[in-house]
């Protein structure tokens, strides 16, 4: 185990110093973060209006509210991809280190440009339905399946904004005008560059028979990337993955973009799903990235550490109790530690792979979960016992317990291994 630790540590710490110095992949972690006011701030709203009773949407409909909650949700994550592109651009921009506001307003612009711009819709004409081309841009681009092309524009166009501003083609006006007019009109030469190349590149996919970048993403790509980046095996192959990254010290904070994306994009597309009364496309999935988490609640385990024989346990729990009911493991991650101890090794890294099967086999047998996925967008410190019961009733609910009460008893044996080991050393340095 110390020579396979010392291998992974000269592996894995120089990555983690490289990854956290990229600065693609500190836009991406910002710039998601940056956009979680707007999940959160809609999460009463759309809790309250989605709420798990039976007969309560049809209760709000009747009242004349359902339709005003859905705007408020629509309004947030219906065009999720246009606060992803302007907050992605700003992050990586100021990486860059080139002006923000005109790279996030220019990506933001570009990526409307490739966007279709006409939706073909039935109306009555003369009793008779007929079908007609207006001018309007579709929900699901600005949306859900908008979010990795709204992600690639904002990267791109950005670098490609720093790059061209280094060439110094500016318009270069007196020092009497005001600086921020200066700034407005310096980079004409540039956007008209930029556009320029976007003009192009929409020409380009119009004549593909998808006839958009968006399109062709749906058509080509992303069938078989999603099947690929929100699969159940994916999804555990990533948070065991994570839970790796973090035995050995890489903060979970260092994936959180790429993370971010696959993410969102299940929340996104399941409760757009769940609006319109569709089937989620990210059901399973999102159950079994759910059964992970609730093995990944540690209060259980803190609870024993408070009834633990070495002082150093039972301090260390009642401290870190509170915490962990709200998700808040980095007191037992730096304390105990788990962190880089072999003897935690086994526990951190084979939990999330036992209960991400066992919740996909759960969920595709005998305990079949409907899931209310607007429960997502509640902040990551509400307790996941009070979360998942609520997003996915009784079945999710079962699931959750059996992947606690497994991860109990997969950890127990391991503190109390080590909690004997302190407690021996206590009653060594006792007796000196």
């Amino acid at each position: 185990m110390s020579k396979f630790q010392d291998i992974l540590n000269a592996k894995l710490l120089p990555l983690s110093e490289k990854l956290q110095g990229n600065k693609v992949l500190a836009a991406l972690m910002e710039g998601f973060i940056r956009t979680t006011p707007i999940t959160l701030g809609i999460a009463f709203i759309t809790i309250i209006g989605n709420f798990p009773f039976p007969g309560w949407t049809q209760m709000l409909t009747k009242v004349g509210i359902y339709d005003h909650v859905q705007a408020i949700t629509n309004g947030a994550t219906g065009v999720f991809s246009v606060y992803v592109v302007y907050s992605l651009a700003y992050a990586y921009a100021k990486q860059l280190e080139v002006n923000e506001r005109n790279a996030a307003l220019i990506s933001l612009a570009s990526f409307f440009m490739l966007m279709p711009q006409t939706i073909s819709t039935t109306v009555i004409q003369h009793g008779k339905a007929v079908t007609q081309t207006i001018g309007a841009l579709k929900l699901d681009y600005l949306g859900g399946q908008g979010i990795f092309i709204g992600m690639i524009v904002a990267l791109i166009i950005t670098r490609l904004y720093a790059f061209l501003s280094s060439k110094k083609l500016i318009v270069k006006l007196p020092d009497s005008v005001p600086a921020m007019v200066t700034e407005s009109l310096a980079p004409v030469f540039v956007v008209t560059i930029i556009f320029v190349l976007i003009f192009g590149l929409r020409v380009l996919f119009g004549l593909t028979a998808s006839g958009s970048i968006f399109k062709f993403f749906v058509d080509v790509v992303a069938a078989p990337l999603d099947s690929l980046a929100t699969s159940p095996i994916s999804i555990i192959i990533i948070m065991e993955l994570l839970s790796v990254l973090w035995f050995f010290g890489i903060h979970n904070a260092v994936l959180q973009g790429p993370v971010s994306v696959i993410t969102m994009t299940m929340i996104v597309s399941n409760i757009t799903a769940y609006q319109h009364g569709k089937p989620l496309p990210y059901l399973v999935p999102s159950v079994v990235y759910a059964g992970i988490a609730a093995s990944g609640f540690m209060g259980a385990i803190v609870f024993t550490m408070i009834r633990g024989k070495s002082a150093k346990f039972r301090e260390l729990g009642k401290l870190s109790f509170i915490p962990s009911l709200f998700n808040i493991t980095e007191p037992i991650m730096f304390g105990v530690p788990i962190m880089l101890n072999p003897m935690f090794f086994i526990p951190q890294c084979i939990t999330p792979i036992i209960t991400g099967f066992l919740s996909w086999g759960l969920v595709t047998t005998i305990l079949p979960v409907s899931l209310n996925p607007t429960i997502s967008l509640m902040p990551w410190t509400t307790p996941v016992f009070a979360k998942l019961p609520l997003e996915g009733g009784i079945n999710l609910t079962i699931i959750m317990l059996i992947c606690m009460v497994i991860s109990f008893f997969i950890w127990v044996p391991f503190f109390k291994v080590a909690d004997n080991h302190e407690y021996e050393i206590e009653q060594a340095n006792a007796e000196k």
